[in-house]
């Protein structure tokens, strides 16, 4: 008998140390996957945010692409008649970000035509594309567009077109 109620007081005795271990680890647990959410959530996915290109003319017009992502990040190609010739980048500030999504929206740039155009195949081109909250818009501005698309696309000019502006190596 006096085995019988020893082995009973062992098996109690190690089972409850096992079910703390066990609810111990169950509480651990969910902090770490809240620890995986958190992280998840808090990464910004990488996306085209506006693109504008300048084409060439049959004179000296400069003709290069810019590219800024949502992150900040800027990719620039200069083709011809620019201070930067090839590609580059750089990134700009969150502030410098919102100043572009700022003058879209007191422009009501998605309003505008898609566009601005002539006959004539000498001007120069600019087309720009944005995404903005999955709706997609394009404008090809060449003849009378509006001064206030003008202005924005000199906006891109000033924001992106300075010394930060760093060559990326070339590859074969």
């Amino acid at each position: 008998m006096k085995y019988i109620l020893l082995i009973t007081l062992s098996a109690l005795l190690f089972s409850c140390k096992n079910a703390k271990k066990a609810s111990d680890t169950s509480a651990v647990t969910p902090k770490k996957e809240a620890t995986k959410k958190e992280i998840n959530a808090s990464a910004i996915k990488e996306a085209l945010f506006l693109s504008m290109e300048r084409t060439p003319c049959f004179g000296k017009c400069p003709a290069y692409k810019v590219i800024i992502f949502n992150t900040g990040k800027v990719v620039y190609e200069g083709f011809s008649h620019t201070k930067y010739i090839g590609k580059h980048s750089k990134q700009i500030t969150k502030k410098q970000l919102k100043e572009i999504k700022k003058m879209m929206d007191e422009i009501n740039i998605l309003e505008m035509k898609d566009v601005y155009d002539t006959e004539a195949t000498d001007f120069p081109s600019t087309i720009l594309f944005f995404v903005d909250n999955n709706t997609k818009k394009k404008i090809l501005d060449r003849v009378d567009a509006p001064a206030e698309l003008k202005q924005f696309e000199k906006l891109i000019d000033f924001i992106v077109l300075d010394d930060e502006l760093k060559k990326l190596p070339t590859t074969k």
